[in-house]
């Protein structure tokens, strides 16, 4: 991936799980950059994008038909005509519609004449935890499927239910999906933007989420094997929700910047101005996971190989 790459951002979820709540207050984050929103609406009228346009002039509308099959031309075409603006774009992001298979939007991202431009960073799904489980026939396979894509879950509208029916629902999604319940799909921005650098700094995890997540930064001295560190990320805990930084490789002069969420990383070439050998990782994970030695020994030993 060059590093002029545009991050792409896929909020994906049924019917009513509340993504134009997440993609309003993502709209109003200035800090995540020159940013374009893409909002796919199934009916006649977008009122989605009418919604988000209240709060950003950058929407792009697709309506009347979804995003991942009738108008599937129009968003790649749309895709294509951002990733050359100038001043380039640091950020897309593309809001399904409720009945969207969001791994078709994955497949356009990789068709050639966007392979070069962007790339996928995070596909969240937000799941309506009061209705999720009633769901039945094509209803329960489109959402399992739209589960089944997502690096990041909001279980939201955690409010409605009891601590029985959450507990169950994480069971029936799944135990290696990582899952956060939400209200109003409030969560850390640092969990749903990563920064395409950690060029302005680390960014802690902002009050008063520290009774959900921790977050804690990592110094290597020596380069990493490449490919044991990609099947270490392929291995981390689910309660490991993103991790950023800066890390070398052995057999690369330049230094990469890591961004991993889910099951996906993404490694994209550094400028040579950092030192040799460095490494820094920045961790946001379950508070209480418990995790940060047994991962930290790990890098350690990562080092010695």
């Amino acid at each position: 991936m060059n590093n002029d790459s545009i991050a792409v951002t896929l909020v994906s979820g049924f019917l009513g799980a509340g993504k134009t709540t997440l993609l309003n207050r993502i709209a109003q984050q200035p800090q995540h950059g020159r940013m374009a929103v893409i909002v796919n609406d199934f009916g006649e009228l977008n009122i989605d994008a009418a919604i988000i346009a209240e709060v950003t002039d950058a929407v792009f509308s697709l309506q009347n038909g979804c995003i991942c099959c009738t108008v599937q031309e129009d968003l790649l075409a749309q895709l294509v005509s951002l990733s050359q603006l100038h001043p380039r774009l640091d950020r897309i992001v593309i809001e399904c519609s409720g009945v969207s298979d969001p791994q078709r939007i994955v497949q356009t991202l990789g068709y050639p004449q966007l392979k070069a431009h962007l790339h996928l960073d995070t596909v969240i799904t937000l799941v309506d935890a009061s209705g999720y489980s009633h769901l039945e026939g094509e209803f329960a396979r489109l959402s399992r499927a739209q589960v089944a894509c997502a690096d990041l879950v909001l279980l939201n509208k955690a409010d409605l239910v009891s601590a029985a029916e959450l507990q169950s629902l994480r069971a029936t999604i799944g135990a290696r999906t990582r899952v956060i319940s939400t209200v109003q799909a409030q969560i850390p921005d640092t969990l749903l933007l990563g920064e395409r650098s950690p060029r302005n700094g680390f960014t802690p995890v902002p009050a008063p989420h520290h009774e959900l997540f921790e977050s804690w930064t990592w110094q290597g001295t020596q380069a990493l094997p490449a490919k044991t560190l990609r099947d270490w990320l392929g291995q981390l805990p689910k309660d490991v929700f993103r991790l950023k930084g800066l890390v070398h490789l052995q057999g690369n002069e330049q230094p990469f910047w890591l961004q991993h969420v889910g099951n996906r990383s993404q490694f994209t070439l550094a400028s040579g101005e950092h030192a040799q050998n460095s490494a820094q990782l920045v961790f946001i994970a379950r508070r209480g996971s418990g995790l940060r030695a047994a991962l930290e020994a790990q890098l350690q030993e990562m080092q010695g190989l």
